[in-house]
């Protein structure tokens, strides 16, 4: 063989591409895949292994009931039953629940929609302020606005308030200054 030829192929022995073949990309991108995958099947098992708080199951209940009377241009009332333990939308056209279940609850729970008026119809006991004057329910009108109110929740006798106060534009929670959530 001529010396010509030798060379030539001794060449495109050593000029062998350097990277990586199909076969490697799709594995790699299978493995990335399969792992997404576990990941987010696994992430929404956790989450939804938690237990619903009864502030999970009111803005639940706040979330539904404001797309309704906004879908269907309509007034929804929003109330809560201390019997049932459960938060009732009503609307002309009927009602649906959002129960709030016992393990949730934590004992004895109230929860009392309030006028954004503070101290309108306050006592103290105990060191725990306690709101009197309360709305017996509350309106989510059809242009995505609300009754101006607060929600008051209470476990337990000796349980300590929780109140959040809402946004009549927004339906949504008023943060204090510096606070987030």
């Amino acid at each position: 063989m001529p010396a010509f030829f030798s060379s030539l192929s001794s060449l495109r022995s050593r000029d062998v591409r350097r990277g990586f073949t199909l076969l490697e990309i799709l594995l790699v991108l299978a493995l990335i895949g399969f792992m997404t995958g576990v990941l987010v099947v696994g992430g929404s098992r956790l989450l939804a292994d938690r237990p619903e708080t009864p502030v999970d199951i009111f803005w639940e209940a706040v979330q539904q009931s404001r797309e309704y009377a906004l879908l269907h241009n309509t007034e929804v009332r929003l109330s809560f039953d201390a019997e049932a333990q459960a938060f009732n939308a009503m609307t002309a056209e009927g009602q649906q629940s959002f129960p709030v279940p016992p393990t949730a609850a934590e004992g004895d729970l109230r929860i009392e929609f309030l006028s954004t008026q503070k101290f309108a119809g306050s006592i103290l006991i105990g060191g725990t302020l306690l709101e009197t004057a309360t709305l017996p329910e509350v309106t989510f009108y059809g242009d995505g606005t609300c009754t101006s109110f607060r929600v008051q929740l209470r476990t337990g006798t000796s349980g300590a308030p929780t109140t959040l106060t809402i946004d009549p534009w927004t339906c949504a929670e008023v943060l204090a200054a510096g606070e987030a959530r």
